[in-house]
């Protein structure tokens, strides 16, 4: 186990320093030369560092790169949400839904349903809803840059669904930066009457938005009053996928 640990704890010091030569990973490591070399001389064998011909330094090969991507493979969305879904539903008694952006458009992935409602919500699985009348699409909205945002306003016709729909691009353009400085997006019966939505983004191992996580409920349950409350805990959930999709925030 211990030549197991010295064989990492190289490919660990390459990654960190990038290409370097034996005396420069001893000197970091605290191997004897010999060890490195032996190690190194194993690690080129089989694919996982490449040796520069003229500076004799080692790097990481694309051999990490491919393992990554098998890596990334594996994760599923869907399967990785649904518990934190499952709970948070438990948590607020209330729907809660993953949605993907498609496009102009946002589409719900999953839904843990409340038993506490007995309405058929817009957030079913599958449903296809425009970005700007929803709370996960609004969300995705406040990610963009204001540019991207006038160029989506300008190729999109915004209908009104309810009387409550935001469609003046000033109105729309200020309740996205309102949503980028709480950290959560609001439907306050924009998609459908009686009903709201708080929701919170996902980010994947790059920091890019990957989804978007929403409690949705009737308002009479989903009141005003627990917006900060629903929207708290909803970040909280979307953080605890994003981890789990290997999302590190900034130091």
């Amino acid at each position: 186990m211990k030549s197991l640990h010295k064989v990492l704890d190289i490919i660990e010091t390459v990654a960190d320093l990038g290409p370097a030569g034996i005396r420069e990973l001893s000197a970091k490591t605290g191997f004897p030369p010999p060890t490195i070399h032996r190690i190194l001389a194993t690690l080129v064998e089989r694919g996982y560092l490449k040796q520069d011909s003229t500076s004799k330094s080692y790097a990481l090969s694309f051999r990490f790169l491919e393992l990554g991507t098998n890596v990334q493979r594996a994760f599923n969305l869907t399967s990785i949400a649904r518990p934190h879904l499952e709970q948070l539903m438990v948590e607020t008694r209330e729907s809660v839904n993953l949605a993907v952006q498609d496009g102009d458009h946002v589409v719900y992935l999953d839904s843990a349903h409340s038993n506490y409602s007995m309405l058929q919500l817009f957030t079913q699985p599958g449903a296809r809803v425009p970005l700007y009348a929803t709370g996960v699409g609004k969300m995705f909205l406040s990610l963009w840059d204001e540019e991207a945002v006038h160029e989506y306003l300008q190729r999109t016709d915004c209908i009104r669904f309810t009387s409550r729909t935001l469609v003046e691009q000033e109105g729309l353009l200020s309740e996205l930066r309102r949503v980028r400085e709480q950290g959560y997006a609001v439907d306050d019966e924009e998609m459908e009457n009686g009903v709201r939505c708080v929701a919170a983004a996902v980010r994947d191992h790059n920091a890019a938005n990957r989804a978007a996580v929403s409690i949705s409920g009737t308002t009479v349950r989903v009141t005003r009053d627990r917006m900060d409350e629903l929207g708290r805990k909803v970040k909280l959930c979307a953080t605890a996928i994003s981890e789990e999709m290997g999302y590190r925030p900034p130091p």
